[in-house]
């Protein structure tokens, strides 16, 4: 496709001096558009689509400085190369065709050869920049598919970002995130099982990322706009650049969490269910194996007489007895102490005390219990079994001591602590 010239100046044998040199000095099949004056010029600019302008510096009315700046001001042909052809040479003039937008000037009388060169470098210039932009811009489509949120850094700050990183920021371009951060680990929260680095690994946390991923998938927690993310964290090295793909997997951490919320609690009184109670009670079992100084209590207790308030007023009522009962024992014990509801009206507790203490703590339980008045029901009461790890105990000799305690509270009267 042929490149367009536009030659602007008042002077016509001047137009077709232009003409005629670029035309015979060169091989390149140029289109060249005659102007003799700015205004013709502008004229032009609207009905083509001009590749470089020459430029007359000394006209009348409208001048080529002021032709130049009303150029750069439109949309359509502010990236047009402008150079000035002037018979003057002093700094001022220099300085002047730079400053309103020239990309470089030549002196009248010119060489016909430095002319043409000076087209072609600047006709090449416009070329590669389109060529790099248009690269661009195909990497930035590749970039703007992917779902996930795709940064490409140099290690120090974020070079390309696409689509997803712009919705997930509300932002609209590379320069908007700056104003945020230069680095989007600044945005990663410190959590077990979550990748971070500290502010004094900061510049080589790509590095260490990767190395990371040598051994296992990453996680990183990010908190915006006080929503709290999660996401997988991919990086691969491409030259001198860092690509990092971020997978959104909040929906997917918070489903997990549930599970395992409901794996090891209580779904009436969110208390530990059985199976998470044994294995913590498995653990402190050997860690007093090994250390004979560590010492603790286990207890278990019921409501007495529950199934006459299943049978007068109703599962329902029974099952708000079971809450309020987990939830008072909740607010009387440490958030370090172990509880649960071991099955059906029956509720177990370990405490790192020794026997006289766990006895005081079973005998304040059994007195706030009993202080509550239950809507509709009036005061129930619990009895407790409390026993203390002996050694080589197992968690079943721990459970039936403290059932064989408890078995005592009931024979006893109820509504009392015995020990086991």
């Amino acid at each position: 496709m042929k490149k367009k010239i536009l030659c602007i100046d008042d002077i016509q044998t001047n137009l077709f001096t232009l003409q005629s040199v670029i035309e015979s000095a060169t091989d390149h099949d140029y289109e060249i558009f005659l102007a003799e004056s700015a205004d013709v010029g502008f004229e032009v600019l609207l009905k083509n689509k001009i590749d470089i302008i020459l430029l007359d510096v000394m006209m009348p009315e409208i001048d080529g400085f002021e032709a130049a700046k009303m150029i750069k001001s439109r949309k359509k042909t502010k990236d047009i190369p402008i150079i000035f052809v002037t018979a003057k040479k002093d700094d001022n003039t220099i300085e002047t065709c730079y400053k309103v937008g020239g990309v470089d000037y030549i002196n009248k009388p010119y060489n016909a050869s430095e002319l043409i060169n000076r087209i072609s470098f600047h006709l090449d210039m416009v070329e590669n920049k389109n060529q790099l932009e248009a690269e661009r811009m195909f990497t930035q489509n590749i970039l703007d598919m992917q779902d996930n949120m795709v940064i490409v850094s140099d290690a120090t700050k974020a070079i390309h970002i696409n689509r997803a990183v712009k919705d997930f920021f509300n932002i609209t371009s590379l320069e908007e995130f700056y104003l945020r951060t230069v680095c989007v680990s600044d945005f990663f929260v410190k959590d077990e099982g979550f990748f971070y680095v500290e502010d004094e690994d900061k510049e080589r946390w790509i590095e260490l990322l990767l190395g990371n991923l040598k051994e296992k998938d990453e996680l990183v927690k990010i908190i915006y706009n006080s929503k709290e993310f999660v996401f997988t964290i991919k990086a691969s090295k491409l030259d001198k650049y860092y690509i990092l793909s971020f997978t959104d997997v909040t929906y997917m951490s918070n489903l997990a969490k549930e599970y395992e919320h409901n794996a090891s609690y209580d779904e009436l009184t969110q208390i530990y269910n059985r199976a998470m109670f044994n294995k913590i009670m498995e653990t402190k079992i050997k860690k007093a194996e090994l250390d004979s100084s560590y010492n603790f209590v286990f207890m278990i207790f019921d409501i007495d007489f529950f199934k006459r308030v299943n049978d007068t007023y109703g599962h329902s009522k029974g099952d708000e007895v079971l809450k309020t009962i987990a939830s008072i024992v909740k607010s009387h014990i440490r958030s370090e102490d172990l509880f649960a509801r071991w099955g059906g009206e029956e509720f177990v507790l370990s405490f790192d005390v020794e026997l006289q203490r766990g006895k005081e703590i079973a005998e304040n339980l059994r007195k706030n219990l009993q202080e509550y008045e239950h809507e509709g029901i009036g005061v129930i009461t619990c009895s407790f079994g409390v026993t203390e790890y002996k050694e080589k105990d197992t968690l079943p000799k721990l459970l039936a001591r403290a059932d064989k305690a408890l078995y005592d509270a009931k024979e006893q009267g109820r509504n009392r602590v015995c020990q086991a």
